[in-house]
């Protein structure tokens, strides 16, 4: 009897656990997710940009326009810690991957164009306390590691598209891939760190020559899509639009 209990015990806590991973998972709408243990909000898209590039071809050139250089430490790709964005940053051959530099400007242009009403955008931040050299798993302090094992259920070796909870659902797009992070390599400036929805593992990538990898965008706080804010131009269109109907009303009383 005593055994039993305590199996029931284990059970129940695990789906108390379970039910809890979840619930730190909230749907938005208009394509966001807000995450309670984070304190944050992801796009709900986890491949938003493969996503864009599909609607509008030409979305890279409008990047490199709206983001020509990124700033970096220092290092063999960019010696002067300005690096100059091309169309090569991007992947076409797979939608939705870029180099590190790509990435980075992918975000400012995010914010540059207010996107979803936003422009806090950025990239996740990585765990500076794990995984020192590639592989390392079971790295929760970094925000892709933390939505991969805390709030998604994801498990080590396994893909997330395979091993998850109901939160996943809350998402599309979800690539059994590599995310970069927006955090730099530490002595190494030549790397960024990157995270593995293939397999849970946190490890370190180069910037550019050839690593091209996925990116997934969020938000600081709880955030609820908003109308974006009026260029000045609109804001003129807007005020002469109320001055006419103005106008019209008190010609109207006058008659």
């Amino acid at each position: 009897m005593k055994h039993q209990c305590k199996l029931v015990t284990i059970l129940v806590a695990g789906l108390l656990s379970a039910n809890a991973a979840q619930a730190a998972l909230s749907g938005n709408g208009n394509g966001l997710v807000y995450d309670s243990v984070l304190n944050v909000t992801w796009s709900s898209d986890a491949n938003l940009l493969g996503t864009m590039l599909a609607s509008d071809p030409s979305l890279v050139s409008k990047i490199i326009a709206a983001v020509p250089t990124v700033t970096n430490t220092p290092n063999a790709d960019s010696p002067t810690g300005i690096y100059t964005l091309s169309a090569g940053d991007f992947n076409t051959t797979i939608p939705g991957t870029m180099n590190w530099w790509a990435a980075k400007a992918w975000v400012g242009y995010l914010n540059s164009t207010r996107y979803l009403g936003q422009n806090t955008w950025s990239l996740p931040t990585a765990d500076l306390t794990c995984g020192g050299g590639s592989g390392g798993y079971n790295c929760t302090n970094g925000q892709l590691g933390a939505l991969f094992y805390n709030s998604l259920g994801g498990v080590a070796l396994q893909s997330i598209t395979t091993t998850h909870n109901a939160g996943y659902s809350l998402f599309t797009s979800i690539q059994s891939g590599v995310y970069w992070y927006g955090t730099e390599y530490g002595g190494y400036p030549y790397n960024a760190w990157v995270f593995g929805t293939n397999n849970g593992g946190q490890g370190g990538g180069n910037k550019g020559r050839g690593d091209y990898f996925y990116t997934w965008a969020m938000l600081p706080g709880n955030v609820s899509t908003i109308a974006a804010v009026p260029e000045p131009g609109e804001w003129v269109m807007m005020l002469a639009g109320f001055g006419l109907i103005g106008a019209i009303v008190r010609r109207r009383k006058q008659i």
